[in-house]
């Protein structure tokens, strides 16, 4: 017993000693890469030996080098390389698209320009972000510190202590539907020595202030679209078709009315919501299994209210006159067939028509 007992408190002394050190092992305070480069004072073993009754070595195709492979750089490379994670644009709001072609971080947003100066004006209002300009097409910085609350805490190099940031978000391009804003990581700096000294800026920087910006942008337009539907009331619909002639469900709405109401009909339904895409004004959703055998026999709040079987379904809405259609469809776009989709209406146009949901 005692010598387990042993083995136990060196191990945990050993935990202790990595916890401890371990974040040292990884990066320096100053941004480098605290990389260990001790494999460049290597030394070359005693080279291969072959016996003296030895006259020929076979060598297996596997371990040929091959022709004219020559070594060019034998620079350390440890210290210039990054263990950050990659930086990626947070584009799953609607209407928000990433740009890969441009020269800097840029998103393109569905509407027109018009509301961009608001949304730049309270994007530095709701986040305290000291201001140099702001218009309807440019927002420049002063300088934001990792020392102030809030915004600024969660940008910059995750490996770089006492660090201040400006930035640039500008009005690029406009198109008949679409405006593009692009962010630019224009100063950096690190306090060391009691001082401010400029470091390279980054692409990667200037992500992480546009995806800031994106994510108020997309919960204004969340807020107003549920304002917009609970000012609205509910939504009347009866069987119909839809401009093809198949049977759907028919709205005197239009179709950002029955768009914007349809996530909370689905929630209501006990339907799950796995994508949406407004480019073809299409939800998707599935019907989730049953809990099982107690699920049955108690109930479940889990249990969709719609008689479908398990599995995956769309819903295609399409303008018709001045209102709209709600067509649906398989996982493979394959039309329900009419008697599904008469026996699914009372449920939906219950849900569409209520009140009691948000």
């Amino acid at each position: 017993m005692l010598k387990h007992n042993k083995k136990l408190l060196v191990n945990l002394s050993f935990l202790s000693l990595l916890s401890l050190s371990g974040c040292s092992w990884f990066s320096a305070n100053d941004g480098r890469e605290d990389i260990d480069e001790a494999y460049l004072n290597s030394r070359q073993e005693q080279a291969l030996q072959i016996p003296a009754d030895v006259s020929e070595i076979q060598l297996d195709d596997h371990y040929k080098i091959p022709e004219g492979a020559v070594i060019v750089n034998r620079d350390p490379k440890g210290q210039a390389l990054t263990i950050e994670p990659p930086q990626l644009l947070l584009t799953s709001g609607d209407g928000v698209r990433e740009d890969p072609d441009a020269p800097n971080p840029t998103v393109w947003l569905r509407g027109n320009s018009s509301r961009l100066a608001e949304f730049f004006q309270g994007f530095a209002t709701a986040n305290q972000i000291k201001t140099v300009a702001t218009g309807s097409q440019r927002l420049e910085t002063d300088w934001l510190s990792d020392e102030d609350e809030g915004l600024a805490e969660g940008l910059g190099a995750y490996n770089i202590d006492g660090q201040r940031h400006k930035f640039d978000l500008s009005l690029v391009a406009e198109s008949a539907n679409e405006f593009g804003v692009q962010s630019r990581h224009v100063a950096s700096e690190q306090y060391l020595d009691g001082q401010w000294v400029p470091v390279e800026t980054s692409k990667r920087v200037a992500k992480q202030f546009l995806n800031q910006f994106i994510g108020y942008y997309d919960g204004i337009r969340d807020k107003e679209a549920r304002a917009r539907i609970l000012a609205e009331g509910n939504i009347d619909t009866r069987l119909g078709t839809n401009p093809a002639g198949h049977i759907a469900i028919v709205s005197g709405r239009d179709l950002d009315a029955v768009w914007g109401r349809t996530p909370a009909v689905l929630e209501f339904l006990n339907l799950n919501l796995t994508d949406r895409d407004k480019s073809i004004n299409t939800f998707y959703f599935q019907v989730p299994e049953e809990e099982g055998f107690f699920s049955g026999l108690f109930g479940s709040e889990e249990e969709a209210k719609v008689d479908l079987a398990t599995g995956s379904y769309l819903m295609e809405l399409e303008p018709k006159g001045s209102g709209t259609s709600i067509t649906f469809k398989t996982e493979q776009g394959d039309l329900l067939d009419p008697s599904l989709v008469g026996k699914l209406y009372p449920e939906f146009s219950a849900a569409y028509r209520s009140r009691g949901i948000k």
